[in-house]
């Protein structure tokens, strides 16, 4: 059982930004919708002619309809392959296969379109998913030999370029007049985007063309052994197209599209993104030979040998080893050496000249706000370590621990589905899921994520079990507030999910056979939830408290008596709690308490059932918080930001 890194570390602070999910609506390519009959939201089409997945099964795309003099054109990332190895299902699959009944287009970065600080929200969307392991560009069904013994011969579809065809002409036929057109995608998305955009160009004559690649700007000269374009069919029809005709097959690379496209059409402004050292990228590097690559070297040479053939190209590099961005709720607070990465994409979906951008500090990610982010990076790099993972494990017959190491979260199950109390952050949500998943549980049966209160370490994951599952999220009026607040630091940035269930002290939330009552107990913010449950131990029934909010974080004689106010009268309530929960599990030694539960013997005690411990803990809280306000009562009390700065140095 894992130790506590931050066995000291308090919660933290403000942050902002809404996004919301869309609805989805069906048809088939074959109903011939027009673009005047497009529903509001996501209209996904089932392609006809030759389209195809990898596996055969059947294509499909998404359009989004908006103003029809804009347009966007976006191509979906998910690997890519060209081994027997990396194209197997049952070997090591490197790409997305299919496309699943249940896909829609995320509701985040650039397809949030309740933010209003998106550029492109009122943009026409065409939306082309990915599943041929081709990045687009294949045309070929090409059949990968046994490499073990009892295999059979395996044919992949590589028929991204059919699929993107049939994307683009129903794109042509009922877009019929735009004047301005962002083309772009994610990853392997990215990759093609400058050929398609050459394509949409030469259909559009009349409108003003930008292209953006995200995130696939270092694949500088493949092994000349692993030539995927080969297996993908690539050069069986790329050589026709205008401007690609001087392409050879034996020295082509990605940037070469780049120059072709940029020299056909020299008045389109072509760019690329790219974290200094992504990691993504660089394991795909490795998988076509080469190793151990700085790929903040392989960027830069790339760009400027693309710069060389073409002056119409320009480059945005921004720190850290993280993979995209246009999809992802940092596009908002992203950026490198002052500039915002959404202001300069903003910039060059309306023809700018946008600069060259490059990171200064590229080792971790990079944001807008560089006075404020300076402050926080040591703190930042804490949570972002990858050793604050947790394994999930079982707490009581109903309760599991699915945070990390700093920030608690606890999955309860009910009757009737799942409750959530809190949803972690940013690039920790994806674990929070995985975790979920792991315990043999469907994170789509969460129907209530309860927010302790509204920072974004507790808060932050809540948008993506609203906008992909439908969960309630309850907070209290004040935290509502607080959630949808500016940040503090950009770093500090949440997608804030639609206000929901606005919770009361007192309330009770109700799911199968679980009642959770909460108490507001405002102190480390306005509106902090604390809340008691009941927890299963076999025939044996308990209560468990979980505390919303205990670090001390913050300034003013008010607030800290407020806090003081809160846990005095939790102290009061001697109605049978005898577990505790909190929302940081070094406050109650969950981890070590978890430690003893595995060496539970048969007639044990639960190490979890410990109310005089719980009380104990209260009478601290409130000495803590009662030595505070003396201090700031002298005017001798320390910041809260040096207080957490402090917390993490120690």
């Amino acid at each position: 059982m894992k130790t506590s890194l931050a066995r000291s570390l308090l919660t933290t602070f403000i942050i902002l930004t809404a996004t919301a999910c869309n609805s989805l609506n069906s048809t088939s390519s074959g109903d011939e919708k027009s673009f005047s009959d497009l529903d509001a939201g996501w209209n996904e089409f089932s392609a006809s002619g030759k389209t195809t997945c990898s596996d055969g099964s059947p294509y499909k795309f998404f359009v989004r309809p908006g103003a029809s003099e804009k347009l966007m054109v976006y191509m979906q990332g998910g690997g890519g392959c060209w081994t027997r190895d990396s194209c197997d299902p049952e070997m090591n699959p490197s790409y997305t296969q299919n496309i699943s009944d249940e896909f829609k287009p995320s509701p985040f970065g650039i397809f949030n379109f309740d933010n209003a600080e998106n550029p492109f929200v009122d943009y026409t969307i065409v939306m082309a998913p990915y599943c041929t392991g081709d990045v687009h560009l294949g045309q070929s069904d090409t059949v990968y030999a046994p490499v073990k013994e009892g295999q059979q011969p395996l044919k992949i579809h590589h028929q991204g370029r059919t699929n993107m065809q049939a994307v683009l002409d129903w794109t042509y036929a009922n877009v019929t007049a735009p004047e301005k057109i962002f083309v772009t995608g994610s990853s392997a998305g990215a990759i093609p985007s400058p050929f398609y955009a050459a394509l949409v160009a030469d259909n559009y004559p009349q409108a003003n063309v930008a292209q953006l690649g995200d995130a696939a700007g270092g694949y500088r000269r493949l092994n000349g052994s692993t030539r995927p374009d080969e297996q993908w069919g690539t050069f069986n029809y790329i050589k026709n197209e205008k401007g690609f005709e001087d392409l050879d097959a034996k020295s082509f690379n990605y940037e070469k599209l780049y120059m072709a496209a940029a020299n056909r059409h020299p008045k389109i402004l072509f760019a690329e993104y790219d974290a200094a050292e992504d990691a993504v990228q660089k394991r795909f590097l490795a998988m076509g030979g080469i190793q151990n690559v700085q790929l903040i070297d392989s960027l830069k040479a790339n760009h400027s040998d693309i710069l060389q053939a073409a002056a119409n190209f320009r480059s945005f590099i921004a720190g850290g080893e993280s993979h995209t961005v246009l999809l992802r709720p940092e596009f908002y607070a992203y950026g490198a050496d002052g500039v915002s990465i959404r202001n300069w994409v903003y910039d060059l979906a309306q023809f700018e000249d946008v600069s060259n951008v490059t990171c200064q500090a590229c080792s971790s990610d990079t944001y807008a706000g560089y006075a404020a982010d300076a402050t926080f990076m040591p703190l930042w790099q804490t949570w972002q370590s990858k050793e604050q993972y947790v394994k999930p494990f079982k707490i009581f017959d109903n309760v599991y621990y699915v945070g990390i190491d700093w920030v608690a979260a606890y999955l309860i199950e009910t009757s009737e589905g799942l409750i959530l109390i809190d949803s972690l952050y940013g690039s920790w949500v994806r674990p929070l899921i995985n975790n979920i998943q792991q315990l043999g549980f469907d994170p789509a049966d969460v129907k209530y994520v309860i927010n302790t209160h509204g920072h974004f370490d507790h808060a932050g994951g809540s948008k993506y079990f609203q906008a992909v599952h439908g969960a309630r999220i309850v907070m209290t009026v004040e935290d509502w507030a607080l959630a949808e607040s500016k940040p503090l630091a950009s770093m500090f940035y949440m997608p804030v999910p639609t206000r929901d269930i606005i919770a009361n002290d007192g309330d009770v939330i109700t799911l199968g056979d679980t009642n959770i009552t909460l108490y507001n107990t405002p102190g480390h913010t306005e509106g902090v939830l604390s809340m008691t449950y009941p927890v299963k131990d076999g025939n044996d029934v308990h209560t468990a408290m979980t505390l919303g909010g205990v670090g001390l974080n913050f300034n003013g004689v008010e607030q800290t008596q407020s806090y003081i106010d809160s846990y005095l009268r939790l102290q009061s309530m001697q109605d049978g709690i005898s577990v505790s929960l909190p929302n940081h599990a070094f406050m109650a030694g969950v981890f070590e308490r978890a430690e003893q539960l595995t060496n539970r013997g048969a007639n044990d005690p639960h190490p979890f059932v410990d109310p005089d411990a719980y009380q104990a803990s209260l009478a601290t809280i409130v000495k803590n918080a009662q030595a505070k306000l003396s201090k700031e009562k002298s005017g001798d009390a320390t910041s809260s930001v040096d207080e957490l700065i402090k917390a993490v140095s120690n």
